[in-house]
């Protein structure tokens, strides 16, 4: 789902966040600063039925909250209350840290926060220690320990995290946010500053395995056909999808097996990361439910040149064509070593590659 980068100031939620704004405006959302004193107020969210397999609604209680630059909403000195409509079980989130709000519009928070969807107010992220966001969406002190939250999981059934071991075809795991965070993937609150673009072939005897639209998104939503506001140039399956709550570093929009990489704050990510927010596993020996053995074997290749170390340490870099092969020897003989279906657009703030 794209724009140009300015009109996004950075990345593709901008403006999807942009629309669960406009969806949800009904609703009061307060924005203070923390010149102002603690608000009392009981807002309570739209009800969810698509995130986490059961329906939801979360209630902002008794505290702040404030827009953190053009994504996310921030709650200061405020609880969240997240209740199961199915079962009645409740679990409370809080963002025990103050704020402020200079004039030029910068976020300054000071301790542990919680950061949630629009005026829904669903908790998606917890940060730790000093962290300012200006309204442009530049995140600043981003190694404080940020993490996702997964509403889902605490008010249901405990996730299962353990990467599947079943045969293909992999479809997308539940409790997407808990999948993020046992990845070590944080959640989109900022502007980009890297946006990169990979492609992954799953080949399991000698058929191409689906990587589907919506792996790392909280709630993948299918935005229909490719236009100029929806538009990533990843348009070779025709619709693109994002997510309405969250998207981690880590995703996909579409069926065509682009990864694509989309960062607020610097660090490497890795193929076993990707995997992982999958829920399928990788290793040295098994993808998923096919492991070596009986003449058959896994191999993986960056560019066409096979790994010999370990799969999951491989460090994504922009335009790489990765190829995870499973099969009898003859598996290996045309293995892809580019990726032939066109490129998004050119990546920024990776290594040698222009700022976002």
């Amino acid at each position: 789902m794209r724009m140009s980068r300015s009109a996004l100031s950075g990345g593709p939620r901008r403006v999807l966040l942009g629309l669960v704004f406009a969806i949800v405006g009904a609703l009061a959302m307060p924005s203070l600063s923390a010149a102002d004193p603690p608000a009392t107020v009981a807002v309570q969210g739209v009800v969810d039925g698509g995130l986490c397999g059961f329906p939801i609604q979360v209630t902002l209680v008794d505290g702040q909250s404030t827009r953190a630059g053009p994504n996310a909403l921030v709650t200061g000195l405020a609880k969240v209350v997240v209740t199961n409509l199915d079962t009645g079980q409740t679990a409370t989130v809080n963002g025990s840290a103050p704020y402020t709000v200079d004039s030029s519009g910068t976020l300054r928070i000071w301790g542990d926060e919680v950061f949630a969807i629009g005026s829904s107010f669903i908790p998606y992220v917890r940060t730790s220690g000093p962290l300012s966001i200006t309204t442009a969406g530049v995140v600043s002190s981003p190694s404080n320990n940020a993490k996702a939250i997964d509403p889902c999981a605490l008010v249901g059934p405990a996730p299962v995290l353990t990467p599947g071991t079943t045969p293909a075809p992999w479809g997308l795991p539940a409790n997407a946010l808990s999948h993020m965070a046992y990845a070590g993937l944080i959640p989109i609150i900022g502007s980009l500053v890297r946006h990169d673009h990979v492609h992954l072939d799953v080949i399991v005897n000698g058929q191409a395995v689906t990587v589907p639209a919506g792996i790392g998104m909280a709630e993948p939503f299918d935005f229909g056909p490719c236009s100029p506001f929806f538009n990533d140039g990843d348009c070779a399956t025709g619709n693109i999808y994002d997510g309405l709550v969250a998207d981690s570093p880590l995703h996909t929009h579409s069926t065509s097996g682009i990864i694509h990489i989309e960062s607020d704050r610097p660090g490497e990510f890795t193929l076993g990361q990707f995997f992982d927010a999958w829920g399928v596993r990788l290793n040295q020996s098994c993808v998923g439910g096919y492991c070596t053995g009986g003449g058959e074997q896994l191999r993986v290749y960056v560019n066409g040149s096979q790994v010999t170390g370990d799969p999951r340490s491989v460090v994504l870099l922009n335009e790489q064509e990765i190829a995870v092969i499973y099969g009898d020897p003859g598996a290996f003989n045309s293995v892809p070593s580019t990726y032939t279906g066109g490129w998004p657009s050119g990546g920024c703030g990776g290594i040698a590659e222009p700022p976002c």
